[in-house]
């Protein structure tokens, strides 16, 4: 059995509303954190900018963001600062599927994998949520077994809200005096899938 970096329940459920808020668009994004310590760990999406690419290359982005996802390089660039300016690690690598399983396609793993056929991140975890008509379905880890040489899935628990509140506004309910500091945001400025 291969070890998970398991993400909390709030935690999930944050992944879950970007989730329905980006349907029927797919959505992405990293966690960081200091491995195995759960209440460290920063949900931070990232901007999907398959349909610029599309629309700039279409024949070389054959795929717009209802299929596949790009990570925006820049955004990308920014979480991996945060975690290496606070020693954290990069954690899970995580997307959505609108109106598709949550399955590992077999993009998510060529580009999980260098050359060498080996895991470009070792030790990330990439998580896949299904949408389907907006509201997520299911959820399953992809974490590289090295006996194996290949991504074995491990199950996750697809939060539900537990107010109306939550889901009329997209919004997580916040603790005491506001938002959550840091356990989830979005970077502002502003690859994978089937």
């Amino acid at each position: 059995m291969v070890a998970v970096d398991t993400l909390t329940e709030e935690q999930l459920a944050e992944i879950v509303r970007q989730a329905e808020a980006g349907y029927p668009e797919e959505i992405c994004g990293i966690v960081i954190g200091l491995r195995s310590v759960p209440e460290t760990y920063h949900v931070r999406q990232v901007r999907n900018i398959a349909n610029h690419e599309h629309q700039r290359d279409p024949t070389g982005f054959e795929r717009d963001a209802r299929t596949a996802y790009r990570m925006d390089d820049l955004e990308v660039l920014g979480v991996l600062r945060e975690a290496d300016e606070a020693g954290w690690d990069l954690l899970t690598f995580y997307h959505s599927h609108p109106d598709h399983d949550a399955y590992f396609s077999l993009m998510d793993r060529d580009r999980a994998l260098r050359t060498d056929r080996e895991p470009l991140w070792p030790g990330a975890t990439y998580l896949v949520i299904s949408v389907r008509s907006g509201r997520a379905m299911d959820a399953r880890y992809y974490t590289w077994d090295d006996a194996r040489k290949d991504f074995v899935e491990v199950p996750a628990d697809v939060p539900r809200p537990r107010d109306p509140a939550r889901r009329e506004t997209g919004r997580a309910a916040s603790g005491p005096g506001g938002a959550d500091p840091g356990a989830t945001s979005r970077l502002e400025p502003p690859q994978s899938s089937r």
